[in-house]
């Protein structure tokens, strides 16, 4: 069987590699779009914002922008790097209240989407899931609370705002819970890795599997992918990153998993329909930025290897092996 669908756009690419390789992968993995997350390397300057810029110019990809609101415990220039091109703000929930008080303030008063990392750092210092894998492996874990209580805590502050709110890569069925009554200016984002794996996979010591936030019980899964289908999530993102710090003692390896090289193939390998797929990884993050996706691409359908050394992406980093999906 084969379907004709819109490319995605991708919410969440780390800038871990060149934008050269970044537009490259996107052609890969049929995406239209991405949006770059600060998370890898500090972009809070017109200098960060204008080099990416126009490096993507030069790929002819479209690449959207998001600029970390606070930085160094300082408010960035925010209007001012709006105005040179940044899509979208990108916060840590953990930065001082006061701050993200009032990068909510520009947001809403200069019409511009924040991305929220939901996880409080001091419950953070382990380096998977905190379970009985974790356990059982000897590792410190990482609690699903230390995202649920970020959550509870900037919904409260979308609630006095009518800034636009991206909860990105949420994990866990507490955090589902707390975010079902949520403002209409709100929305929820999950990265891939989560819909596909869980915390068990990390056994033995696999680092592949390593990644933030980390994969959760299969519990957390199946509760992702019953909002998938509901309605409680509005985007699926790659939450790529490019990394190949793997083969080393476990706790030492880095985190983050690659794939955009194969994140359209993925989206529409996943147990949904595929217009809650299409309305996941095109519709709904085109309709965030205002962006009409012109592009079509034919997925078909049935057993297909993945072949990492294909990735245009210097990331080898990635766990996945077969495919429900490919493009034609």
């Amino acid at each position: 069987m084969k379907i004709k669908v819109p490319k995605s756009f991708d919410l969440n690419v780390k800038n871990s590699e060149s934008v050269a390789r970044i537009a490259k992968s996107a052609q890969n993995g049929g995406v239209y779009a991405a949006l770059m997350i600060p998370q890898h390397k500090p972009i809070f300057d017109k200098l960060h914002l204008t080099y990416n810029l126009k490096r993507a110019n030069e790929e002819n990809f479209k690449l959207l922008v998001a600029i970390e609101g606070i930085h160094d415990g300082k408010l960035s220039e925010i209007s001012i790097l709006k105005s040179k091109g940044a899509s979208a703000i990108f916060i840590n929930s953990d930065e001082d209240m006061n701050l993200i008080k009032r990068v909510f303030e520009y947001a809403e008063f200069l019409n511009i989407p924040i991305f929220v990392n939901c996880n409080n750092k001091s419950l953070s210092y382990g380096v998977m899931n905190d379970s009985e894998v974790a356990y059982s492996m000897g590792v410190s874990g990482i609690p699903n609370y230390a995202e649920s209580i970020e959550v509870a805590k900037i919904l409260e502050l979308t609630c006095h705002f009518k800034a636009k709110v991206v909860f990105q890569s949420i994990t866990t069925k507490e955090s589902l819970e707390i975010l079902k009554n949520r403002p209409s200016h709100t929305y929820v984002d999950v990265c891939i890795d989560n819909l596909y794996f869980i915390d068990e996979n990390l056994q033995n010591f696999n680092t592949l599997y390593k990644t933030f936030p980390p994969l959760r019980s299969e519990e957390d899964k199946e509760a992702l992918l019953n909002a998938c289908k509901n309605g409680e999530i509005d985007f699926i993102s790659s939450n790529h990153i490019a990394t190949n710090q793997k083969d080393v003692p476990f706790e030492e390896a880095d985190f983050g998993i690659s794939k955009l090289d194969i994140f359209t193939q993925l989206a529409y390998s996943l147990p949904l329909p595929h217009e809650t797929v299409t309305k996941l990884v095109s519709t709904n993050p085109s309709k965030l930025f205002g962006i009409n996706i012109d592009e079509f691409i034919e997925i078909e359908f049935g057993d297909f290897n993945v072949n990492i050394e294909e990735f245009a992406s210097k990331g080898k980093n990635c766990p996945y092996t077969h495919l429900k999906a490919r493009i034609v």
